[in-house]
């Protein structure tokens, strides 16, 4: 995903509404830093346990919260990178095909 992309996502944008809910300096370069990098991480691999508790208690919202902001978009994201390699797209149309047949 291309920092573009990252700075347009749905993850990003409730992130940077829940920094500026929390009291956060959301003009400064380095929160918008902060910002991308997670969403990067948390829309390529999501977060582990530990960072989203840290992230929800910084943020004053509960880990459940965090995970539904990101989840969807992070699968959507996956989903697409998978079907663009052709082998899989392949797969996933013969899969797809299985499945109408039964």
């Amino acid at each position: 995903m291309s920092r573009d992309e990252l700075r347009r996502s749905r993850f990003a944008s409730w992130l940077l509404h829940q920094c500026r809910l929390a009291g956060y300096d959301i003009d400064d370069p380095d929160t918008h830093k902060t910002i991308l990098i997670l969403a990067a991480v948390a829309l390529s691999d999501g977060l582990d346990e530990a960072t989203t508790a840290r992230v929800a208690e910084g943020l004053a919202v509960t880990p459940q919260e965090l995970t539904d902001a990101y989840i969807h978009e992070m699968r959507q994201c996956v989903l697409k990178e998978i079907l663009d390699h052709p082998d899989l797209a392949r797969l996933d149309r013969r899969l797809d095909a299985i499945a109408r047949a039964d």
